[in-house]
């Protein structure tokens, strides 16, 4: 029998030592690990402890981040639209005070002084109310729009102008929504209801720089691109115009396509394609898209060998860019003449000689130096001309050609309802018989009866009937807004307008306020463009009261009046968005509070288990060490080895 000899082995010193060096330095460092824990209150301390658990932290403090930035915004815009709110009340009530003051004005037993002693009383609510319009809140002007460094109401010898601005600031509330934290200063205190509204529509040629996204479409949906199918008859190309910017580039891509002799041109307001061949022109839109019917050209069947294509209009947009070559679908404008511009005790004759586009004829217009304000009109396809001065009355004249009435600005001229005339008064006529009596130079005189005129231009035409085309000749001035009356009769006498029957007609057109010059009379202009709004009323309450005009104070509380309700509107308004910008608040509150609780799930101590587990450690690393002081005891035999 043999006997195997035992293999006896021996751990090194070294060996023992380094493994319970490591077990003990792993222990220590967990153990370091939860004390930390325990200290900050937070799992995770660095990154590395719990990467997924990490990421998805960041990406939630990231998120609470923003919400806070959110909800400092919606706390900034209570507190500004609340300080709007507390400004628009001390606002109504100034106005309720003015109608008071008009109410115990009117009526037979208010004497002339008392009604001048209650003028002093409107004057200062009237210089309240500027105060008031020039509010700051924190270093702003609350109506000031994006013009909130300086006062957005200026007193003027005519009145109050506005020179803030209409575009209020916004902010941010979500990733996805944009809404003020500002009140219009124009919307609250009517700074901007007194304009010359272009009555022309000037809407312009097409031209090969117009921007495809200044069209309003043959549709009136304006120019969805895509993808259009040419044809001619026998062949069919896809005409990709999804890259098109403006009609030049249209043109360019169907021209490209070379499909038989067809090309396309600009003709106009609209596009046309036509053929030197034999081509059966179509155009068709493709996958559902509305190009070729949005660009005027949709021909889904041909109309014949040889035959046209004429497209529909497509409505250009007039912007700043539009040459004014091509306004009136081409026509141009008078650029010789200019025009007059009379906003209160200042004038001046706007020249256009060196514009060549719409915004060369706004500039000139904005710095004519008479406080008005020219812009294009909402719809595109007109010029308004603004009055921001409440107090003065506006108007706009020829310079002795057609300009104003080839931009539709003119603010009184034969197209003038009669309605409108003498600030909505109008013309009150007979009830019976001629309105007045025109006397000609050589003593012979004829009646004019109005009966059924609408328009200023009935009115001339009624009087030259009259007249018989003897003698006398109406027309309309091209240098000063009124009706002439020209005498031709060669007689020694002095032209004249005699009213008849009761009626005002005469005066109500303006026709009594002038004599005879040169054998001409040239009425009055009765159409100027008033200022409404607080201020203006206001003024004309105060005027009303030191003339002791009753009918005055009454039409100046029936405008407080519309203030008023106006002023209710925007405020109602105001506290809405404070209503939603609470609302909103308090969504963000409890999403704070959803995402907080899961990033303190991730990332905060388990108290509890962290303790628990800090005992664990203890007694580990005291058992580590008992062991060790007991394996590594040296005895003989390490070093008899």
């Amino acid at each position: 029998m043999n006997i195997q000899p035992l293999q006896l082995a021996r751990i090194s010193n070294l060996l023992s030592s380094s493994i319970t060096q490591t077990q003990l330095t792993a222990t220590q460092q967990q153990l370091l690990d939860v004390q930390n824990q325990l200290s900050s209150g937070k799992r995770i301390s660095q990154p590395s402890q719990d990467p997924g658990a990490a990421s998805v932290a960041i990406q939630l403090q990231k998120t609470l981040d923003t919400r806070q930035a959110y909800m400092g915004n919606l706390s900034q815009a209570q507190s500004q639209l609340g300080q709007v709110d507390t400004t628009l009340s001390a606002v109504t009530q100034l106005v309720q005070q003015a109608q008071s003051v008009a109410s115990a004005n009117v009526g037979s037993t208010v004497t002339a002084a008392q009604r001048q002693a209650a003028s002093a009383i409107v004057d200062s609510i009237y210089s309240q109310a500027v105060s008031l319009a020039n509010t700051q809140f924190e270093g702003a002007y609350l109506f000031g729009g994006d013009k909130a460094n300086a006062p957005p109401f200026v007193s003027t010898a005519g009145g109050v102008q506005f020179v803030g601005s209409t575009t209020v600031l916004q902010n941010t509330y979500d990733a996805r929504t944009n809404l003020p934290f500002m009140v219009s200063g124009a919307d609250v205190f009517g700074a901007l209801s007194s304009r010359v509204q272009g009555t022309a529509d000037i809407t312009p040629n097409l031209t090969a720089q117009t921007r495809l996204t200044d069209l309003r479409g043959a549709t009136a949906m304006g120019v969805h691109l895509g993808t259009v199918l040419l044809g001619n008859g026998t062949t069919t190309k896809l005409v990709d115009l999804s890259h098109a910017d403006n009609a030049g580039d249209v043109v360019s891509a169907i021209n490209a396509a070379g499909l038989g002799n067809i090309t396309a041109a600009i003709t106009g307001q609209g596009l046309t394609l036509s053929t030197t061949g034999t081509d059966n022109i179509t155009v068709q839109d493709v996958g559902g898209g509305t190009t070729a019917a949005d660009l005027g050209i949709l021909r889904a069947t041909g109309a014949g060998a040889g035959t046209s294509l004429a497209g529909a209009n497509v409505k250009p947009n007039l912007t700043v860019l539009t040459p004014l070559s091509a306004l009136n679908a081409g026509a141009g404008i008078d650029l010789t003449h200019g025009l007059k511009i009379t906003n209160g005790a200042s004038s001046a004759t706007v020249a256009f000689s060196g514009a060549t586009t719409v915004g060369d004829l706004l500039n000139t217009i904005n710095g004519s130096g008479v406080a008005v304000k020219a812009q294009i009109n909402p719809a595109g396809t007109g010029i308004d001309i603004l009055n921001p001065t409440q107090g003065t009355p506006l108007t706009v004249s020829e310079n002795g050609g057609t300009t104003a009435a080839d931009l539709g600005v003119q603010s009184y001229g034969p197209a003038s309802p009669l309605t409108e005339l003498n600030s909505g008064n109008g013309v009150h006529l007979a009830t019976g018989g001629p309105d007045f009596t025109v006397t000609r130079s050589d003593g012979t005189s004829f009646p004019v009866t109005l009966v059924g005129s609408v328009t200023v231009q009935d009115v001339i035409n009624k009087i030259n009937t009259a007249s018989g085309g003897v003698g006398v000749t109406a027309g309309f001035s091209n240098s000063t807004n009124g009706i002439t009356l020209t005498d031709t009769a060669g007689g020694a006498g002095t032209l004249t307008i005699a009213p008849g029957n009761f009626s005002t007609a005469a005066a109500d057109l303006g026709l009594t306020a002038s004599t005879a010059s040169g054998g001409t009379i040239t009425g009055a202009d009765v159409n100027p463009v008033t200022a409404s709004g607080i201020f203006a009323n206001l003024g004309k309450l105060r005027t009303a009261l030191n003339t002791n005009d009753q009918a005055g104070i009454t039409a100046a509380a029936q405008g407080l009046q519309a203030d008023y309700d106006r002023v209710v509107r925007v405020r109602g308004q105001a506290g809405a968005r404070v209503q939603e910008m609470q609302s909103r608040q308090s969504q963000l509150q409890d999403q704070n509070l959803a995402t907080q609780t899961l990033l303190s799930q991730m990332t905060d101590t388990d108290f509890a288990a962290t303790i628990a587990k800090f005992q664990t450690l203890q007694t580990s690393l005291q058992a580590t060490l008992v062991t060790s002081a007991k394996v590594l005891q040296e005895s003989l035999l390490n070093f008899l080895g």
